[in-house]
């Protein structure tokens, strides 16, 4: 004959090995991990309950069954207590709180130790103990008294807010870190119906399978042990330094759908909220659009955010995510403010073009530029002017007025000249009082006319410099290109170079063209 109460035992010494293996793994993890702690603790209480259970089932005996109930209950009594400080540390509830929680926590449970180890004086948690023959094997019948109803709550409360806790955090945690919550989740679930099918009697005889459920419990804690890295601190600390970054990153599905992001990126983008997980991430930022479909982003065509009065500027880059078959799964996109560095090179870049005082062209800015005209007007047949500009008598300038006035000087012809040139003319200095201009698509009559304009305009302009008036002219030598013959950019200037020559021998202060 099969003694199925022997078997049941073996099962509970079975699970109570398990829950105790395993808190002695959880309590070597707890120097790395906030929650292994209590998830410890609860596995050792669920070991000493189990064991303890293994033995009440032995002997159909109320004497026996009162026995290894009092040692159940050195487990029994924390279990409720211990998930829930499992829950709180684990979602991260309740921080300020937490000293005060954990004194009643721990007051509770010791209050319905000492009830139950108590009981034969005032007989207020077990009013009855008997022998229950209806099943497989016998079993203890226990008479609920006012503290065993009171026990019964105090496992349901710390279940559901156990639950409610989990599946909160399972919500608005990272993808990281979901299935790790979906486990605790899971677990609670389980534990939360074994309790209820025990006290609503759903078994038609007094069997307690909780040693069953925590069998079933560690197993699925077994797993997010050693599958999801439940013990283990680095998915952890892997989100809180991605939640602490101050760069944003947005994380894709291949066809571009949001599946995580973190604060960063949320204060650059306002869409990407919770609620948004799963939708594409273009239609809700278009900014991003093109810096997704692009492999290589030059930090010189940078994402510009308008943030109340200011223009910041972002560096986008798209990086892939593979699995361990070096297949595409997914994309993240980091996004770093550097709207200083940027300006900073954007005025590198200006130096390295510009003139540093006037603004305008640097020679070697202008040469570059004036040869893609110049292929331009080939390659069409159109027509351009190339008028070299000299300032009359500048010497004498910086003679009377130092260096300081002829600075001031400099510019201000530059800003009269300016003045009077379209927008795709090209205008670059030099060197010293010397200037350059390309007019594009002018023939020669109008270059005449502009060279003229330009000259009127330079000499009728009074200029303040170190608080004296002064005038000065200029002589320009021009050169026209029809658009026919087969010139260099350099025979062009040196033709504009020698037509100064000839108007500073004529006298100055004139346009000559050849």
């Amino acid at each position: 004959m099969i003694e199925y109460n022997y078997l049941f035992s073996i099962v509970c010494l079975v699970t109570a090995t398990l829950a105790i293996t395993l808190s002695f793994l959880s309590f070597w993890f707890s120097r790395f991990t906030p929650h292994a702690r209590p998830l410890g603790f609860l596995l050792l209480f669920s070991g000493i309950y189990a064991f303890g259970y293994a033995f009440e089932i032995m002997k159909a005996d109320p004497e026996w069954f009162f026995l290894w109930l009092r040692v159940e209950y050195f487990g029994l009594s924390f279990i409720a207590g211990s998930f829930l400080w499992l829950s709180i540390e684990f979602t991260g509830s309740f921080k300020t709180h937490k000293p005060v929680i954990l004194v009643v926590l721990v007051g509770v449970s010791l209050f319905f130790l000492i009830v139950v180890l108590t009981n034969n004086f005032h007989h207020l948690y077990y009013s009855s103990i008997e022998v229950d023959y209806r099943g497989l094997f016998p079993t203890a019948a226990l008479g609920r008294g006012i503290f065993y109803i009171l026990n019964i709550l105090w496992f349901i409360v710390s279940f559901l807010l156990s639950f409610i806790l989990c599946l909160h955090h399972f919500f608005q945690t990272t993808a990281i870190l979901r299935k790790r919550a979906l486990a605790m989740v899971i677990a609670v679930i389980v534990c939360l119906v074994n309790y209820l099918i025990y006290i609503l009697k759903v078994i038609p005889w007094s069997l307690d399978i909780g040693p069953l459920i925590i069998s079933i419990n560690g197993f699925i804690l077994s797993i997010a042990i050693t599958r999801l890295a439940f013990l283990n601190i680095s998915p952890i600390a892997r989100e809180q330094v991605f939640e602490s970054m101050q760069d944003g990153v947005a994380v894709t599905d291949p066809q571009g759908r949001i599946l995580d992001f973190n604060v960063a990126a949320h204060h650059i983008f306002p869409n990407l909220i919770q609620e948004n997980i799963g939708h594409h991430l273009p239609t809700l930022v278009p900014e991003l659009k093109p810096y997704l479909s692009t492999e290589n982003i030059s930090r010189y065509n940078p994402l510009s955010i308008q943030k109340d009065d200011a223009v910041l500027f972002y560096e986008a880059r798209k990086i892939s995510i593979k699995n361990k078959q070096n297949k595409k799964i997914g994309m993240a996109l980091y996004i770093r403010e550097f709207t200083e560095q940027y300006k900073l090179l954007q005025k590198l870049h200006e130096y390295a073009e510009k003139d540093w005082l006037t603004g305008i062209w640097n020679r070697r800015k202008w040469m570059n530029l004036a040869k893609t005209e110049l292929k331009r007007a080939k390659r069409y047949g159109r027509p351009l002017t190339i008028a070299y500009l000299d300032i009359d008598h500048f010497k004498l300038v910086n003679d009377n007025l130092g260096h300081e006035g002829g600075d001031t000087v400099l510019i201000q012809l530059v800003k009269n000249i300016s003045s009077q040139l379209r927008e795709n003319d090209i205008f670059g200095r030099i060197g010293g009082e010397e200037f350059i201009i390309l007019f594009p698509e002018l023939d020669k009559e109008k270059a005449q006319m502009v060279t003229q304009r330009l000259l009127m305009t330079v000499c009728q302009e009074e200029i303040i410099a170190c608080e004296q008036k002064v005038k000065v002219t200029i002589s320009i030598g021009a050169t026209f290109w029809d658009g026919d013959k087969k010139e260099s950019l350099e025979e062009l200037i040196q033709k504009a170079d020698k037509a100064l020559y000839m108007s500073k021998a004529a006298g100055r202060n004139r346009a000559t063209f050849i």
